[in-house]
C-alpha cells in the first residue's frame, strides 16, 4: 500500500501540473491549503480525481468515502484517497 507521503505527493503533482495546464501560476500546494484558495474549480477537480484514479487506481467519489462529501483541503483529498486505498485492501 502507498504511504500518506506518497499519496500526499501524488494529489500536489495532480493540482500543481492542472493548474499549470490551464496557464495557472502553481502557488505553494500545502495540505492546509483551501482548494478554493489554490484555484481549484470544480472543473479543475473533476480532471485531478481523474489523474489520481489513473494513478492510484481508485476512485473515491465513485462508490466510496468521497461521495457526496465536501473536499475543503488538500488534505481533505488525501484522507480520501487514503481512507479508499486502505479499503480496497481489505476486500
Amino acid at each position: 500500500m502507498l504511504s500518506r507521503s506518497e499519496i500526499e505527493e501524488a494529489a500536489v503533482r495532480a493540482i500543481a501540473e492542472t493548474l499549470r495546464e490551464d496557464g495557472e501560476d502553481s502557488p505553494r500546494i500545502s495540505g492546509d491549503a483551501t482548494l478554493a484558495d489554490l484555484g481549484v474549480s470544480s472543473l479543475v477537480f473533476a480532471r485531478v480525481a481523474i489523474e489520481l484514479e489513473d494513478e492510484l487506481g481508485v476512485d473515491p467519489f465513485k462508490e466510496g468515502p468521497g461521495r457526496g462529501a465536501a473536499k475543503t483541503t488538500v488534505d481533505d483529498l488525501v484522507d480520501t484517497y487514503v481512507q479508499t486505498l486502505a479499503e480496497s485492501e481489505t476486500r
